[in-house]
């Protein structure tokens, strides 16, 4: 602490990669908060060097970079460069309407930004419907502003009203505008017993157009409605061994047959680049990938799995875990155990192995390497 400032900086080192051959990478975030008075100010840089084979790459960015003014106790304004949390699901939220998508291999990991305007109001009262939540967000897409957002330049508009009714966290949420296709959604949370939560998400696009690519490397896309969905739990027990389990589906995803004429057109533009030389069909594949795919679960219907172990074998600081996720349409599947030591409070040592598993042409089996062994040692300054 420095007068009304804080800083936290993150140093992440360590990766050994898909391809067999180690690398490094080395990962800088530093956050910076100021306050003075009713004015708050905030900033998260990232910056990443790795090395790989004989190559080094870098790269800084900034995650978030906002100024927050609160007049008084629940009534909030943001403007800059923020992170909306949206959304009750641990890896994937379909309500999350103007957030990056999570990594489903970490869900935790921090993510970038968009620059909007957003302002808050919440009042309390006691009874039945003890919290009452409106937020506003305004989204610009011009130009460098917002262009991973949308392809349609525009002012874009997103609203949440989150309700505390009967001990159960709802949100109702809303976007409109010429960069994404309207939608709409509500989500929910509520703990059964203290150590039982059950939560779920669903979103509608009443107008959505989704696309999929045939084995010719053709572009098929049809426009209508869109669900998507997840209902999951956490469970604690005792033993502090925590469940969480959550179903989730995915309807503009691929079907069994769709990710397999994928995976059956990369196969042939591969082959069809060993023969001649030619990389034109290469580069198609790795575009339709990129548009199509890169921004949401590839298949529809997924089971996300993770079981967590507080101090295993009563050994102080170790956290252990392992996570599955399956795609429940062509049955491959990604494993992946970790293990994590937290001797000292600003030290942490990560060991995590992901070992991925399926048959020709689906979407786990299809990935660059059979497994992958990361470790990862963090230091807060």
């Amino acid at each position: 602490h420095v007068g009304d400032a804080d800083v936290v900086t993150h140093l992440v080192l360590g990766d050994l990669g898909p391809r067999g051959a180690p690398c490094l990478v080395a990962r800088l975030q530093v956050e910076a908060a100021y306050r003075r008075g009713d004015i708050r100010l905030y900033l998260r840089t990232n910056s990443d060097l790795q090395r790989e084979l004989d190559n080094w790459d870098h790269l800084t960015s900034l995650h978030e970079g906002y100024v927050s003014w609160t007049p008084r106790t629940g009534l909030g304004l943001d403007v800059g460069k923020k992170v909306m949390r949206w959304g009750t699901g641990y890896s994937w939220s379909p309500v999350a309407f103007i957030e990056r998508p999570k990594d489903p291999d970490d869900p935790e990991l921090p993510r970038e930004g968009f620059f909007l305007l957003s302002a808050d109001r919440v009042t309390t009262r006691p009874a039945t419907l003890q919290t009452v939540g409106l937020t506003l967000v305004l989204l610009p897409v011009a130009g460098d502003i917002g262009s991973d957002f949308g392809d349609e330049p525009g002012l874009n508009a997103a609203g949440k009203l989150y309700l505390l009714y009967a001990d159960t966290d709802i949100d109702i949420l809303a976007l409109a505008g010429p960069s994404q296709p309207t939608r709409l959604g509500f989500d929910f949370a509520r703990n059964l017993e203290p150590h039982f939560e059950v939560h779920g998400e669903y979103a509608y696009a009443p107008a959505e157009d989704r696309s999929w690519v045939t084995a010719e490397g053709e572009i098929l896309t049809a426009r209508g409605r869109v669900h998507r969905g997840l209902l999951g739990l956490r469970y604690l027990t005792a033993s502090e061994t925590t469940y969480i389990v959550e179903y989730q589906y995915n309807g503009a995803g691929a079907s069994a047959s769709e990710i397999e004429d994928l995976f059956e057109f990369i196969s042939a533009a591969d082959a069809h680049f060993v023969e001649t030389g030619d990389d034109s069909l290469l580069r198609r594949a790795r575009w339709l990938n990129q548009e199509l795919y890169s921004d949401r679960p590839l298949g529809r219907h997924y089971l996300y799995t993770r079981v967590s172990q507080r101090e295993p074998w009563s050994i102080l600081y170790l956290t252990t875990a392992a996570t599955l996720q399956c795609n429940l349409s062509d049955g491959s599947f990604s494993l992946t155990p970790e293990a994590t030591y937290a001797r000292h409070a600003d030290w942490e040592l990560r060991l995590r192995a992901a070992l991925l598993v399926g048959a020709d042409r689906s979407e786990f089996g299809e990935k660059p390497g059979r497994y992958r062994l990361d470790l990862r040692l963090r230091r807060l300054f």
